[in-house]
């Protein structure tokens, strides 16, 4: 009888592959875990995405302000809010006060 002569394969091949299982438990745990971190990840990004362009706009709206829209808005909120708006300057007052006190 003669021997079959058998060719030698680079390892690695899909012969030489283990069958594919069903994943444990534990595997099974640590995909959804890691599809979660991605799906939070993304999540994440597109909120820093909206926070930036949302800090954007207002610094844009902020450098168009001349001094007089501002006194105006302060104006606006004091009128609207006016116990805040005396508190806010009682606070400013003492804290000017303490600062230049000799």
């Amino acid at each position: 009888m003669a021997k079959k002569k058998t060719t030698a394969r680079p390892s690695g091949t899909p012969e030489e592959a283990e069958p594919v299982t069903d994943p444990s438990p534990a595997e099974q745990k640590a995909a959804d875990a890691v599809r979660l971190a991605e799906a939070e990840l993304e999540k994440a990004r597109g909120l820093y995405e909206k926070v930036r362009q949302e800090a954007t706009e207002r610094l844009k709206s902020a450098r168009e302000k001349t001094v007089g829209d501002l006194i105006d808005g302060t104006l606006a909120t004091v009128k609207k809010h006016p116990g805040p708006g005396v508190l806010v300057a009682v606070l400013i007052g003492f804290f000017l006060g303490r600062w230049f006190r000799r």
